[in-house]
């Protein structure tokens, strides 16, 4: 089998600790390493969750690079309030690896590795693009060798932290526009998409019988999503607090959205999805009610030329195959 070459950037919290499960069961995916960025929390808690990930699920050989601490240009926010204080709410590790942590940061350990390839690599994005515009600042040259990126973001009409808002482009709007513009072609797996990516309580149950490391995970920081114990625990929520509202996360009781995990799916299994584009599009750095909002031209209001168009939409999912998968990969380590 010809494998996908790809780079996982990650803000590892407890959808992306879900979808490093996915990423690692799969067979057809070459895992060339992990990338790190401060969203979900704060860098140094992304980047142990993901080690440690790796290492629960015998993959440590993958290396792993830290990121950026912060967005280009703005204060960072967390999603504490949906994550835990550690990011994986429900879950501990009893010790912390560090052996599969390279000492270079993301842009350089990803410029490495894209210049030193042949195939062009496909990037999977998971949280705020931060570490991509770094890289594509300092290295631009890096662009020719990348196959696409698939991000986890933007959203054409709904919204999460805000109305139209997505979290991934929120935290760092202007990291955003300048991948979004960077000419590498670039697949969205949207909040549109992602939200219908989702496993019900009910569905969730029998994972805690599969038996594994995957399975114990999952199981303990599915029962911690979305908030659930948030008022439990003593949080630092700092400038997150006001994207969280009790009243909001109660609508969508007994559904776990799986983003990330549907985003690693979508290059694992495209046949579960269905793709529209390209389309232009583009991100508002500052409205004062619409920052953080993915402008997706999907009539041709501007009439842009096709090089112009520079974004894919992810539009459906087939959510019973999708579920189906996610089972697939926890049982993979039973």
């Amino acid at each position: 089998m010809n494998k996908i070459p790809v780079i996982i950037d990650v803000d590892t919290g407890i959808d992306d600790a879900m979808a490093l499960v996915m990423a690692c069961a799969a067979d057809n995916l070459d895992i060339l390493g992990v990338t790190t960025v401060s969203g979900n929390v704060g860098l140094e808690h992304t980047t142990r969750n993901t080690l440690n990930i790796l290492d629960l699920l015998g993959r440590g050989d993958i290396p792993v690079a830290a990121g950026a601490a912060a967005p280009i240009a703005r204060k960072a926010f967390k999603a504490s309030f949906v994550h835990g204080a550690n990011g994986l709410r429900g879950y501990d590790f009893k010790e912390n690896v560090t052996y599969a942590l390279k000492k270079e940061p993301a842009w350089d350990f990803m410029r490495d590795i894209l210049m030193d390839r042949k195939e062009k690599v496909t990037i999977i994005a998971l949280g705020p693009v931060t570490n991509l515009a770094l890289l594509f600042e300092k290295y631009p040259e890096v662009k020719p060798h990348i196959e696409r990126i698939v991000f986890m973001g933007a959203s054409y009409h709904t919204g999460n932290p805000g109305p139209v808002q997505t979290f991934n482009v929120l935290v760092d709007p202007e990291g955003f526009r300048e991948v979004i513009h960077s000419g590498v072609p670039f697949y969205a797996v949207p909040l549109d998409t992602t939200k219908k990516s989702y496993i019900t309580d009910e569905e969730a149950e029998p994972i805690g019988q599969m038996g594994g490391p995957a399975a114990e995970l999952v199981k303990g920081i599915l029962l911690g999503y979305g908030g659930k114990n948030a008022q439990e625990e003593n949080l630092e929520l700092g400038e997150d607090e006001e994207h969280h509202n009790p009243k909001r996360a109660a609508r969508n009781a007994g559904k776990n959205s799986l983003h990330d995990p549907a985003t690693v799916a979508f290059v694992t299994n495209p046949e579960l999805f269905t793709v529209a584009g390209p389309y232009y599009c583009d991100v508002e750095c500052k409205g004062e009610l619409t920052d953080g909002w993915t402008l997706i031209d999907m009539e041709d209001w501007y009439c842009k030329d096709e090089e112009e168009k520079n974004f894919f939409f992810v539009d459906s999912v087939d959510r019973k195959g999708f579920v189906q998968l996610f089972y697939d990969a926890i049982r993979h380590f039973a």
